[in-house]
């Protein structure tokens, strides 16, 4: 069996007595530890960043405004 933990912690001296324990342990095999990775944040330019990808039909900003506003519009 194989088990994933994540922990978060300031106390680094309390951390390392954690792995050292978590490593004496006689059932615990084996103890990994990855450094904290950093998330890349998506930053949206502009409205239309986030739909890229979607419109394949190569159409302009304005034409796509245009298509949206007639969908909305059949509604009213």
């Amino acid at each position: 069996m194989e088990i994933s933990i994540s922990l978060k912690s300031h106390a680094q001296k309390e951390v390392v007595h954690l792995i050292a324990m978590l490593r004496s342990m006689d059932f615990v095999e084996n103890v990994k530890i990855k450094p904290e990775t950093s998330i890349k944040k998506n930053i949206i330019h502009n409205r239309f960043d986030k739909f890229n990808g979607i419109w394949k039909n190569k159409l302009t900003n304005d034409e796509i405004d245009l298509q949206l506003n007639a969908l909305r519009n059949e509604w009213e």
